[in-house]
């Protein structure tokens, strides 16, 4: 599969580097959960059409800043999330970045994934490691396909989001266009947070670490590779949304 090629399989060569050194970073921190590039080049796709179609520059950070619509309860489905009511006028909270965080999620799953020491919700790869780390949260095996189902519900409670995330994880693993993939209608939800010990929380008190992981989630306290270093091909892929990255 040509990645840079046009056309609706075409994955931004950036956007393709930040889901594949996710991917690799996990494979060490979380060897576990075995996240897949594809499903989270899925999940870019579907979130923020890979953060604009590649609209980032150098390091991966959004040349525009990915914002979603105030959460004030206007949009049908969308809850209320009041960020601040400085000087008695409200401010509703927004989902950020390439994989649409919101602030209090993002402070739990905040991710340094191009190594400058600043985790960014608008980089491409600070973003994406913090999405799979969210993915891989609470011990789940992303081999196994149900498994996969709930990681995904869990990020956006929909059937029709997660048959789209699955249908695009596949095609970017096989090179095969999905068909027949069910209509989505409005902006799709902002991360979700039911699985979380505490609900979603706007407050910056959270105790953090140097990786911007909270002190007690247990990735926190486990080592990153250096992908400047060549690394073994592992094995083959069980399920079809789990493939080797295209070679660019």
């Amino acid at each position: 599969m040509i990645v840079n090629a046009p056309g609706a399989l075409g994955i931004p060569s950036i956007a393709l580097a930040a889901y594949r050194s996710a991917e690799q970073k996990m494979a060490v921190a979380a060897p576990n959960c075995g996240v897949s590039w594809n499903l989270l080049a899925g999940i870019g796709r579907i979130e923020s059409g890979h953060a604009g179609g590649g609209a980032v520059d150098a390091r991966g950070t959004a040349v525009v800043p990915i914002y979603g619509p105030a959460l004030d309860g206007t949009l049908p489905g969308n809850e209320i999330i009041l960020q601040s009511s400085a000087g008695n006028r409200p401010t509703y909270a927004r989902a950020m970045g390439p994989m649409q965080f919101l602030p209090g999620t993002w402070a739990r799953y905040a991710s340094d994934g191009k190594g400058d020491g600043v985790a960014d919700p608008q980089n491409l790869f600070d973003s994406t490691l913090a999405a799979a780390r969210y993915l891989c949260s609470g011990g789940l095996n992303l081999r196994d396909p149900s498994q996969v189902m709930a990681a995904i519900l869990r990020y956006n409670n929909s059937m029709a989001y997660a048959q789209n995330v699955l249908g695009w994880a596949s095609a970017y693993a096989t090179g095969v266009v999905p068909v027949d993939l069910p209509p989505m209608t409005g902006p799709p939800p902002p991360l979700a947070d039911a699985h979380l010990e505490h609900a979603e929380g706007l407050g910056p008190n959270l105790p953090m670490n140097i990786n911007g992981l909270p002190s007690d989630d247990p990735l926190a306290r486990m080592p990153l590779i250096d992908l400047s270093q060549p690394q073994n091909a592992g094995p083959p892929p069980m399920f079809p949304w789990m493939a080797p990255a295209p070679q660019q």
